[in-house]
């Protein structure tokens, strides 16, 4: 008797016929229907039939061991329903089809994080890789509370050594050594701005006690002359005589001589009054006196008789 090779069976009820779809296929060494379910799944007098977005609902109670082989595109896996995560417990290897590292990839907006267990730089280890497996990562350098690193404002601090470096150095330079190093040796040339207060009070500070002490050197002599005065002088008996009544600022006083043609005293002192028992001090004719004064104009002079010539010469 021949076999029904029809894909359906025909069943015939109360007059009627129904079709059930099947497979036809060998089974223990003949050819048998299959027949073809269509799932579906809910409580009793509802039915949800199982679709691409139905998937037929599957409790795992247990342990659950599987390996997924020779499938292409992406896996979802999520937790229980509320957005809950899946815990994964014990050792997790991730790697790729070949020996590139596997990929994570997030919607927009997203991260991936690693939180929780711990990290010894002795035992564990992360890795993280760029695009298209690259060994770098571009990223973004930030401090603790968020602010730049690397920028003008807080650049990044290194340590060079054995570098030459030509730079553009605006007018404003801080130059500083690393703390509790060895200072920074810096050789700066033009015009150098000091701004710490207690350098530059320090630094005028010694500069009046300089200014001061070249006017006390002055006063006694010290400085030494960059100019010099010359001068002649005809006092008469009958009326004294300024030395110079434009006056000259010495640094190291006047040397007055009384010419040698003279035929008499020449009386030289520091007031206008050298008359009577006001004589001043006497010069004989060819003698000269050196005076450590400040100023041409204090000497005063009058001969004994006649007129009688005296020069001077004031540094």
């Amino acid at each position: 008797m021949a076999s029904d090779n029809n894909e359906n069976i025909i069943i015939e009820t109360a007059g009627l016929t129904a079709a059930i779809a099947t497979d036809v296929g060998q089974f223990a060494g003949i050819t048998a229907h299959y027949q073809i379910f269509k799932a579906a799944f809910g409580i009793t007098g509802v039915n949800t039939l199982v679709s691409s977005t139905n998937p037929l609902p599957v409790t795992v109670g247990g342990g659950l061991t599987a390996s997924i082989s020779g499938f292409s595109g992406l896996i979802s896996v999520q937790g229980t329903g509320g957005g809950y995560p899946l815990p994964v417990s014990g050792t997790i290897i991730a790697t790729g089809s070949t020996a590139s590292p596997v990929y994570v990839k997030t919607y927009t907006g997203s991260q991936v994080e690693v939180t929780g267990g711990r990290l010894y730089t002795t035992s564990d280890s992360i890795s993280v890789y760029g695009p298209s497996g690259a060994t770098f990562l571009p990223v973004k350098l930030v401090g603790a509370t968020g602010w730049n690193i690397g920028t003008v404002d807080d650049a990044i601090k290194v340590s060079i050594t054995g570098a030459t470096f030509t730079a553009t150095i605006p007018s404003t330079v801080l130059v500083a050594g690393i703390s509790g190093a060895t200072a920074v040796n810096v050789t700066v040339g033009n015009t150098v701005g000091i701004s710490n207060s207690d350098i530059t009070n320090g630094i005028t500070a010694i500069y009046g006690q300089i200014v001061g002490l070249r006017t006390d050197f002055t006063a006694l002599g010290v400085g030494r002359p960059t100019t010099l005065k010359t001068g002649r002088v005809a006092p008469t008996s009958a009326a004294v005589s300024q030395m110079d009544s434009a006056g000259y600022t010495c640094l190291a006083g006047i040397n007055i001589k009384a010419l040698s043609t003279n035929t008499d005293f020449v009386y030289v002192g520091n007031t206008s009054g050298l008359v009577g028992s006001s004589f001043g001090y006497a010069l004989d004719p060819g003698e000269n006196v050196f005076l450590n004064i400040q100023n041409t104009n204090t000497l005063y002079a009058i001969s004994n008789t006649g007129t009688q010539v005296i020069t001077y010469m004031a540094s």
